[in-house]
């Protein structure tokens, strides 16, 4: 009987022991694992991932759209880096199968940078891995944990090595700052709680929008204000995964709105919305934002509690209660009764911004309106009290304090100038749309045709713009023909599904049918 007690109690503690083995591995491998995500993501507003391996190589070799939109230079850099780490047999069989970040991080001189990073294969001894580098004649030891690579005569990177994470980069900065005050970060936790959807996927994006201003003030010549604005404040994620497309770069997923005062939470919870109203922009329109809900009563209620958390309710209830009062109108009674499922704000090519909203009797709503406006002409209005739209729908309408109006085919279109909404009634009245547009056609066949939120920018339409609000290097990155001039169109649109947004990030290029030659020849 003692015997098969000290057998037993062995066997036990034999057990023990191995599960203690296994468990202190396990989360010394998923420290390291944390440790290259937490480098990766440090100040980092964009991350791609994709596994090292040699399928992925292959395959994204032939798409010559990546290669357009990351530029020559920085295509040319990442396959010379491959050419020296991982198509060398020796050094790759520490990175293998490894999960490789490329954080798109700002740098100096209005810049922006890569920072590679990947674990080293935890089975792997590091102290055999440092001596494979110091035999390589490319690769020269600098200091304790970084060496230098040259890649060419004009071209050398920077490589780090801590606590069994790799680092690369062009910048001895983004090494440095990789590794400063390692912790768990919100990004980092997006991350790893979506980790579950990006399983037997090819390459993977995140987005931290905390960080989109850092990125942007190297990227834009003045300040983050106007449309843009949004990105000072828009503490939210996205993951995305790439769908592989010879014609199209594709990526879905989803974003996650974490700012409980953020406008676009108006849009949670609501089911995705079949949109028109986009069918009425002209020809020229640059880009433009749409939002959509189910139903207006019901949108309104989160509006008005929204507007009482963020402390501006008292300010729009003044601006009803005012106008009743002045011109004996209840505007309530009208956007109430009459405000359909969407509204639009957008720009043109020219810089000229404008608004749109959807309604269920255009004609009655002019009738309505017309003890508080002012004719301009017989088609064009004038809001006599400010601050009416911005009452009704929130923050999009907030640039249009007093605005020119006109309302036609049930969609009320306003502007800041007379002339802007003439020259858009001119468009309409002779079909000059941009659905008419093969390029858009094209962007509605890709993309879902329900949503909740929708950001469209048609880049041709853009460049105007582009050329006085951006630095001159990526300016230039967009109009050349080996870089992103191409492309057509940018699209980034939400659905809602109950506490985030199901999300499709689309950049697109419209490709000419091909007329055949005997069709050709007649």
């Amino acid at each position: 009987m003692k015997k098969i007690v000290i057998l037993t109690s062995a066997l036990f503690l034999g057990v023990a022991f191995m599960a203690y083995l296994y468990f202190s591995k396990l989360g010394i491998d998923n420290d390291a694992k944390d440790l290259a995500l937490q480098s990766a993501t440090n100040n980092a507003a964009l991350v791609f991932s994709f596994q090292n391996d040699k399928g992925f190589y292959n395959i994204i070799d032939g798409q010559q759209l990546i290669q357009q939109v990351l530029g020559k230079d920085k295509m040319n850099l990442l396959k010379q880096l491959k050419a020296s780490i991982v198509d060398d047999h020796l050094l790759n069989r520490y990175l293998k199968d490894q999960q490789v970040y490329i954080s798109v991080l700002p740098d100096s001189n209005k810049t922006l940078n890569f920072l590679i990073t990947l674990q080293i294969q935890p089975d792997n001894d590091i102290k055999k891995f440092y001596d494979q580098l110091r035999h390589k004649k490319v690769i020269t030891e600098s200091s304790k944990s970084l060496y230098t690579v040259k890649i060419n005569d004009s071209l050398q990177v920077y490589l780090g090595i801590h606590n069994q994470v790799l680092t690369v980069s062009t910048s001895l900065k983004l090494i440095n700052d990789a590794n400063i005050r390692l912790t768990e970060n919100p990004f980092t936790e997006y991350i790893k709680e979506n980790n579950h959807q990006i399983k037997n996927v090819l390459a993977n994006m995140y987005i931290n929008f905390n960080q989109a201003p850092l990125l942007l003030k190297n990227i834009i010549a003045g300040n983050i204000n106007g449309e843009i604005a949004l990105f000072n404040q828009q503490n939210s994620f996205a993951v995305l995964n790439y769908n592989f497309s010879k014609e199209k770069i594709l990526f879905n997923g989803s974003t996650e709105i974490r700012d409980q005062y953020n406008y676009l939470k108006l849009f949670e919870n609501i089911a995705a919305q079949k949109t028109s109203i986009q069918n009425i922009l002209p020809e020229n329109t640059a880009n433009y934002m749409l939002y959509a809900y189910d139903d207006y009563g019901k949108w309104l209620k989160k509006l008005n509690t929204w507007q009482e958390q963020t402390k501006i309710l008292s300010k729009t209830s003044a601006v009803i209660k005012s106008v009743k009062n002045d011109y004996r109108t209840d505007l309530n009674l009208i956007f109430n009764n009459y405000t359909k499922n969407q509204f639009i704000l957008f720009q043109l090519s020219t810089g000229e911004k404008l608004g749109a909203v959807s309604l269920s009797n255009g004609e009655k709503t002019k009738q309505l309106l017309l003890d508080v406006s002012t004719d301009y002409n017989e088609d064009i209005k004038l809001f006599k009290s400010a601050d009416i739209l911005y009452s009704y729908f929130g923050e999009p309408f907030k640039k249009f304090a007093r605005p020119y109006y006109a309302i036609i085919d049930n969609n009320l279109v306003v502007a800041n100038n007379a002339s802007t909404v003439q020259s858009f009634l001119n468009n309409y009245k002779n079909n000059r749309l941009l659905i008419q547009t093969p390029q858009y056609l094209d962007v509605v066949n890709e993309i879902s045709t329900t949503s909740n939120v929708s950001y469209y920018i048609n880049t041709k339409n853009s460049v105007d713009i582009f050329r006085h609000n951006i630095q001159l290097n990526f300016y230039r990155h967009l109009r050349a023909d080996s870089g992103l001039k191409s492309f057509d169109t940018f699209c980034y649109q939400m659905s809602a599904d109950k506490n985030k947004f199901i999300t499709n990030l689309l950049l697109n290029k419209h490709i000419q049918s091909k007329i055949p030659d005997s069709l050709s020849n007649r």
